[in-house]
C-alpha cells in the first residue's frame, strides 16, 4: 500500500486545489487498487497475504531507535534517523487491514460455503488482532474502525481515529471469539493445508498462539483494565486453556510463533536482517556493557565470567578473539567492519579497528532459517511468572512464579541452541549448556528467584524477559515502558521516546482527524514520541 499512501498524498493536495474533482480522483483510486489487487484474489491468497506482514518487522527502526532506548545496544557512531523509517509500520499494517475486510467480505459473499470457511475467518483474525495490537504498542489511537473502507464511500476516504482503549478491548473481543471458534478435527472446514504460510494449518498451534496474544495483553493492560485483564487470566490460567509449552527440538515452530523462512519454499533468501547488520549507520552496533552485565560476572576478555548460554550465541568476540563489551555510554568506541560481505568473520588480527564484541555474525546473516518472532514460549513462561508472583487474576503463588521463571529461561536457552543446530548458517554448532551448566546459570546470584521479596522477583522477570526478547525488539521496548524494571545503565541517558510519531503523511492527508487524536494541537515528531501510551504508568 506504499504506492496507495503516495497517491493518497497528492489528492489530498489536489483536493485544497480543486474541491469539485476530489470525489472523482478518490473513486478513480480505488476502484483500480481493489480489482488489480485484492478482489481478484482467492481466500488462500488473501489469508497468505495478512500471514507475509504479520511480523510487521523494521530492522532499521529496531536497530536505529529500539535497541538503544531499551538499553540493549552499545552506541553507535552514526545516529540513524529513525523517523525515517517509523511509517513503515503504518504502511505495513493498513495494507493488512484492508487484505482481511476483502477476505472476510468474500467469504461472506457465499452464504453456503461461508460456514467451511469459518476456521480461516478465525486464523485471519487472529493475525489481523496480532498486528492491530502492536499498532497500538506503537503509535496509540489508530484509524481502525473506519479504516480501510474506501469501496464503501467518500465518508470512509479520511478515517477517524479511534480511542487506543477502545481498539484494545474490541480487537481482544474479536481475538477470544476467534479463538474459541476454531474447530479442530472438522471435516467440513476447509484445509489450505501446507499453502497456509504461517502454521500450516495447525489448528491447535493457532489456539495457543491466540491465547498466548490474549494473555500477554491481560499482563499489559492489567493496570488500567483490571477486570478485563482479570477475565482474560482467569479463563485462560484458571481453565487451563491451550499456551505453548514443552517445546520439541526440531519442532519449535509450533510454540515460537513467526515468520519463518525455512517454512516457505525452501531455500528462500531474507535479507532484511542482515542488510541492516551491513548497513553503514548500523554496523557499529555492539553488546552493550548494560546486556553484558547481566550476562557476565565479570570483564574477563577470555568469556570465563560468562554465565549465561545464550551470550555466545547472541554475540561474538572481537577481531582479537577477546569479549570485550561497548560501554553503553559510547565512551571509546568501535570501528572496524565485523559484517563483511561473504557472511563469515574475518580471521583473528585482520581487522584491528574492530575492538568490541559485536552480534554474532552467523545470527545476523542467516538469511535461511533465522526466525521473525511474534510470541515465544519463554514469554509466555514470563507472563505467567509475572502473574503468579503479583497475584494477577489468580491467588499470589510464589512457588508457582519461580517454576514459571525458570521454564522462561529454560525455554529461551533451549530454543536458540536449536536454532543453531537446525540453521545451515551454523557450520560450527555450539554445544548446547548440560543440565549442569543450567543449575549453576539460573543459581547465579543475578538470576536465582527470590519470590520472598517481590521487588527482587519483578525485576528479575523482567530482565530475563528482556534478554529473551533481544530479537523481538518491539516486545522488549514494551516490557521497557511498561514495567520500568530492566537494567539502565546509569551513565547512559537514551532519548524519551514513548511512541512513535504519527507518520508525516497523516497531517496532510487527514489533518482533522489527525489533529483530533493529538489532543486539538498539531504537534511536531518530537513533541508526539513524549506523549504516554495510556497503559504506561
Amino acid at each position: 500500500m506504499k504506492s496507495y499512501h503516495k497517491i493518497f498524498i497528492g489528492l489530498a493536495v489536489l483536493c485544497g486545489l480543486n474541491q469539485a474533482s476530489c470525489t472523482k480522483g478518490f473513486e478513480d483510486l480505488n476502484k483500480p487498487y481493489k480489482d488489480a489487487n485484492i478482489s481478484t484474489l482467492s481466500i488462500p491468497s488473501l489469508f497468505n497475504r495478512i500471514a507475509q506482514k504479520v511480523t510487521d518487522e523494521s530492522n532499521v527502526l529496531y536497530t536505529s531507535l529500539l535497541y538503544p532506548i531499551t538499553n540493549q545496544q552499545g552506541v553507535q557512531n552514526v545516529t540513524a534517523p529513525y523517523l525515517n523509517y517509523s511509517s513503515g509500520l503504518w504502511d505495513n499494517y493498513y495494507p493488512s487491514l484492508l487484505t482481511y475486510r476483502w477476505l472476510i467480505k468474500k467469504i461472506d459473499e457465499d452464504p453456503v460455503a461461508a460456514p467451511s470457511y469459518s476456521n480461516i475467518r478465525n486464523m485471519a483474525t487472529i493475525l489481523i488482532v496480532s498486528q492491530t495490537l502492536r499498532m497500538l504498542d506503537y503509535y496509540g489511537d489508530i484509524p481502525y474502525s473506519d479504516a480501510s473502507r474506501a469501496e464503501s464511500g467518500v465518508a470512509y476516504y479520511r478515517p477517524k481515529y479511534d480511542k487506543e482503549a477502545d481498539v484494545y478491548k474490541s480487537a481482544l473481543a474479536d481475538l477470544e471469539a476467534a479463538v474459541n471458534g476454531i474447530k479442530l478435527n472438522d471435516p467440513t472446514q476447509t484445509n489450505i493445508g501446507t499453502s497456509e504460510s504461517f502454521l500450516n494449518y495447525d489448528l491447535a498451534a493457532w489456539i495457543r498462539f491466540g491465547n498466548a496474544i490474549r494473555l500477554r495483553y491481560a499482563v499489559r493492560l492489567y493496570d488500567k483494565e483490571k477486570a478485563l485483564s482479570n477475565a482474560i487470566i482467569i479463563d485462560i490460567i484458571g481453565g487451563n486453556k491451550p499456551l505453548p509449552a514443552n517445546q520439541q527440538p526440531g519442532n519449535m515452530q509450533r510454540n515460537n510463533f513467526g515468520f519463518w523462512p525455512s517454512k516457505v519454499n525452501l531455500p528462500v533468501k531474507t535479507e532484511r536482517l542482515w542488510y541492516t547488520f551491513r548497513e553503514k549507520s548500523i554496523t557499529n552496533m555492539r553488546m552493550s556493557s548494560n546486556v553484558w552485565k547481566q550476562m557476565s560476572s565479570n570483564d574477563n576478555v577470555d568469556g570465563s565470567g560468562i554465565f549465561d548460554p545464550r551470550c555466545q550465541i547472541y554475540f561474538q568476540t572481537n577481531n582479537a578473539e577477546e569479549w570485550s563489551a561497548q560501554p553503553q555510554s559510547g565512551g571509546d568506541q568501535d570501528g572496524g567492519d565485523p559484517y563483511p560481505g561473504d557472511g563469515t568473520k574475518k580471521p583473528k588480527g585482520t581487522d584491528p579497528q574492530n575492538k568490541r564484541s559485536a552480534f554474532n555474525i552467523m545470527l545476523v546473516s542467516d538469511q535461511t532459517y533465522f526466525p521473525y518472532l511474534v510470541m515465544t514460549e519463554a514469554d509466555v513462561y514470563f507472563l505467567k511468572a509475572e502473574i503468579y508472583q503479583r497475584g494477577l487474576g489468580v491467588a499470589k503463588d510464589i512457588t508457582a512464579a519461580k517454576s514459571a521463571y525458570e521454564a522462561g529461561i529454560k525455554s529461551s536457552v533451549d530454543f536458540w541452541y536449536d536454532y543453531t543446530q537446525r540453521s545451515p548458517y551454523w557450520i560450527v554448532k555450539p554445544e548446547a549448556p548440560t543440565p549442569v551448566k543450567m543449575t549453576a546459570f539460573l543459581s547465579h546470584p543475578k538470576v536465582v528467584y527470590n519470590g520472598i521479596s517481590d521487588d527482587d522477583a519483578l525485576n528479575k522477570i523482567a530482565t530475563q524477559a528482556w534478554l529473551a526478547t533481544l530479537f523481538e525488539p518491539a516486545e522488549a521496548w514494551a516490557i521497557v515502558r511498561r514495567t520500568g524494571r530492566t537494567p539502565k545503565d546509569p551513565t547512559y541517558n537514551p532519548p524519551t521516546v514513548y511512541r512513535l510519531p504519527y507518520p508525516n503523511g497523516e497531517k496532510v492527508q487527514n489533518l482533522d482527524n489527525w489533529k483530533a487524536a493529538l489532543g486539538g494541537a498539531i504537534l511536531d515528531p518530537t513533541e508526539q514520541i513524549t506523549r504516554k501510551l495510556y497503559w504506561m504508568p
